[in-house]
């Protein structure tokens, strides 16, 4: 029977912020100035949003797990300072941007910005696997799915209503609608209104019609797609 993955939906929320994010770098003509403030704001909500996730997992996920195997916590600090690493150097590369003063200081200054921000999310997709093999087999040992969706509960519920916003869009844009209808039932059920109103009014803002259709129909029918 499969086991509930407490990062699934988090974890394809933010591959899909890094995906767009990502596409939207190596799009963007540097030389032109509203193209790369565009760009950079969108690398600014990407290292907020993987910063509070490492934070996250560090205050809420961490606690249940290392007292059965604190090397492999250890090992996941490590990582995360990787993580950390390629955060500062991306930092630095927008900064040598805002520093550059004519065309061809700010076409080498975007092409530093993409090579970093294509390690960023080299880095932070290999973490997230990492997280899917490693600590979820240690939350399935010792946990059961009902205690794990209170978790997430608790997680969801602390989370500032800017950060509610932000990854309730990327975790829609990031689902199937199986996923999206079955995570739906699942906070309705588990979840305080104001959370549950945040992901549904963000399914139907960012699915097109006919999805969001066939997952309404399926929500009142109660069926599985």
């Amino acid at each position: 029977m499969d086991r509930y993955n407490i990062f699934n939906q988090v974890h394809k929320g933010l591959r899909a912020f890094l995906y767009e994010t990502g596409m939207q770098v190596q799009q963007t003509d540097f030389t032109r100035e509203q193209e790369a403030v565009r760009a950079q704001e969108s690398i600014g909500e990407a290292l907020y949003c993987f910063n509070q996730h490492i934070l996250h997992v560090e205050r809420f996920i961490f606690p249940y797990v290392i007292a059965y195997h604190p090397q492999l916590i250890g090992n996941m600090k490590q990582q995360y300072q990787a993580n950390t690493i390629q955060a500062q150097k991306l930092r630095g590369a927008m900064n040598a941007y805002c520093h550059a003063v004519d065309a061809r200081e700010k076409a080498a200054a975007g092409k530093l910005i993409l090579k970093a921000f294509t390690s960023f999310l080299v880095t932070h997709l290999d973490c997230m696997t990492r997280e899917d093999s490693l600590l979820n087999s240690l939350l399935w040992r010792y946990y059961n799915d009902a205690e794990l969706l209170g978790l997430e509960k608790e997680i969801v519920g602390k989370l500032p209503a800017r950060d509610l916003a932000m990854l309730s869009k990327w975790v829609i844009r990031g689902m199937n609608n199986a996923e999206i209808i079955g995570w739906l039932r699942a906070i309705e059920k588990t979840c305080i209104t104001a959370i549950f109103s945040s992901f549904f009014n963000s399914a139907e803002k960012e699915l097109s019609a006919y999805r969001w259709q066939t997952i309404q129909e399926a929500l009142a029918e109660g069926t599985e797609m």
